[in-house]
């Protein structure tokens, strides 16, 4: 009797503890499925975030600078496309500071604007897409916490090829203004449709 006794406390010992261990695997899976599902949210958020954001970016830009060359000229809208890049990225900055939206391209009008590895790869990409008749597109990285966003920006405006096209394009004076704010500039030679750089978003 007291062996069966033992013998059943044992086998009753051991369901209990299998069934423990099935109710902590559970509750461990659920933990994690909860928490990706989490992140997966976070970062949709972050896109929509960062979508707004090079949005109302490129639109506060263009605003600006089509305003100053109506009412001052393009030489004045030199001096203002300095500026007010600058401090739209540092204004978003202020707002979110794990975040940053800037300028990059391949012929940049200042050295800082490079793009970074993961730049360069989507412009070669984006440079055999195009080789092929197809338009850049916008990518969206996503990778664990971090979300990566990279909006091409075409030249269509022939507006903007007073600055960015070639020596028919620029005027003497302009010329001199790009050389006097930017000693470094490679951002012309550009001709009606192509890729002038992008706005890179990271959070």
């Amino acid at each position: 009797m007291d062996s069966f006794s033992m013998d059943s406390k044992k086998n009753l010992r051991q369901f209990l503890f299998g069934k423990n261990l099935l109710a902590r695997a559970l509750a461990f899976f659920l933990f994690v499925q909860f928490f990706i599902v989490c992140d997966r949210g976070q970062n949709q958020e972050k896109k929509e975030i960062l979508l707004k954001l090079i949005g109302d970016f490129q639109v506060d830009l263009q605003k600006n600078l089509q305003t100053t060359i109506q009412k001052q000229g393009v030489v004045a809208a030199l001096e203002v496309c300095k500026t007010i890049s600058p401090q739209k990225e540092k204004e978003i900055k202020e707002e979110f500071p794990m975040l940053k939206v800037r300028r990059v391209s391949e012929k940049p009008r200042k050295p800082d604007h490079q793009p970074e590895e993961w730049e360069a790869r989507i412009f070669k990409e984006w440079a055999e897409a195009m080789k092929t008749g197809m338009s850049p597109y916008t990518v969206i990285l996503s990778e664990n916490n971090q979300v990566k966003i990279l909006k091409p920006i075409i030249l269509e405006n022939p507006t903007c090829l007073k600055c960015h096209g070639g020596p028919k394009d620029i005027s003497p004076a302009v010329a001199k203004k790009i050389s006097e704010l930017y000693p470094k500039d490679q951002a012309t030679g550009y001709k009606i449709g192509d890729l002038r750089g992008a706005f890179s978003a990271t959070w």
